[in-house]
């Protein structure tokens, strides 16, 4: 009986050939797999620091609606602490001792360290000129822009010009801006909500 060596060499060869490509198709498969929960991970992070985002900025805009309601409750003027003379930037301070919300014009822009977001005890976030005690930083920086609604009697037009109203003009109402930025995988993200109150009491 004859052995045919030339045969044996081409099927050697074939199974070679085979295993290379079945070990290729295996590979691509776990690389599509490991980019898909890679991208997963991804989108869970970015969907986690989004809403969170959100909820401060939300935040922001109540504790501005809050001291309007409080003022009126106290028989103030409506937007007594909502500006100091022509400086409408602010961040919301909160003090845990007095369970209180102020409001401090220092900052101007967002990338203020003034404008950064701690995490202190029960997961609260707080913010303040000086670091609060006992807290942790967070990704997060806050501002708000609190501009003035102005109404013209003469024209019967309403304004927004970022500065005091003018002459002839009646301050009616506060456009509220609540400015959330953060940066994550080293890309900067930002949500920015906006609402309008008005001295309608």
């Amino acid at each position: 009986m004859k052995f045919n060596f030339k045969k044996l060499r081409s099927e050697n060869g074939q199974s070679l050939v085979e295993m290379i490509v079945a070990i290729a198709i295996i590979l691509t498969g776990l690389v599509g797999a490991l980019s898909l929960t890679i991208s997963n991970l991804s989108g869970v992070d970015e969907a986690g620091t989004r809403v969170v985002a959100s909820n401060l900025a939300r935040e922001g805009v109540e504790v501005v609606r809050n001291f309007r309601d409080a003022n009126w409750l106290q028989n103030l003027d409506w937007d007594a602490g909502l500006f100091l003379i022509n400086d409408f930037t602010a961040i919301a301070v909160f003090k845990p001792l007095t369970n209180k919300w102020y409001l401090n014009f220092t900052p101007n822009t967002v990338a203020d360290p003034a404008a950064k977001l701690y995490r202190g005890a029960e997961n609260i976030y707080l913010q303040d000129v000086v670091v609060p005690p006992d807290t942790t930083a967070t990704l997060y920086s806050r501002l708000l822009t609190l501009d003035p609604i102005c109404f013209n009697a003469l024209t019967q037009t309403e304004s927004i010009t970022g500065n005091s109203c003018g002459a002839g003009e009646e301050k009616i109402g506060i456009r509220i801006k609540s400015e959330v930025t953060w940066n994550l995988s080293g890309r900067p993200r930002d949500v920015t909500l906006e609402d309008r109150i008005y001295n309608w009491r």
